[in-house]
């Protein structure tokens, strides 16, 4: 009896073993998660003669991890990553004209290995039009970091 219990006994070693390995490597398909904890984001603005700048930095456990920028100016998106982790951060910006809000986008800098990755965006906006710049942790736009919007939007 005992010769008979010993294979299966072995069978279900093997069995769990690789139900293990097979939900480890489920879990390692996964896309990255949002970064936990949620970054800080820092927001500081700069009155120009052609309107409102606006730089958002993000820090995580005393590391910097980039910045958004609204330059009125010139009226330029830059996202900048500075953290090669794998992970990014998602900056959605609306503007609101004659009461109807305006979606210009979502921006993100790829995740390369190049020590910074940045996008810049133009834009083209009647001056003094309120820009809402919102960062989000994730693509679906669902963890939000911080930004300026509303009453302390950037004006272009």
């Amino acid at each position: 009896m005992t010769v008979t219990r010993r294979p299966r006994r072995l069978a279900r070693v093997f069995t769990g073993a690789a139900l293990a390995v097979g939900a480890l490597l489920g879990a390692a398909a996964v896309p990255a998660a949002a970064a936990d904890p949620t970054p800080e984001a820092s927001v500081t603005y700069q009155e120009t003669g052609s309107g409102t700048g606006v730089r958002v930095a993000l820090t995580q456990a005393g590391s910097y991890l980039g910045q958004v920028e609204f330059d009125p100016a010139e009226q330029q998106l830059r996202v900048l990553d500075t953290m090669n982790d794998g992970d990014t951060f998602y900056v959605h910006v609306s503007s609101t004209q004659g009461g109807v809000e305006h979606n210009l986008g979502t921006y993100s800098a790829s995740g390369s290995e190049a020590p910074v990755d940045s996008v810049v965006k133009d834009f083209d906006l009647p001056k003094g039009t309120p820009l809402d710049i919102e960062v989000y942790d994730d693509a679906e736009l669902t963890d939000y970091i911080g930004g300026a919007r509303g009453t302390g939007a950037a004006i272009a």
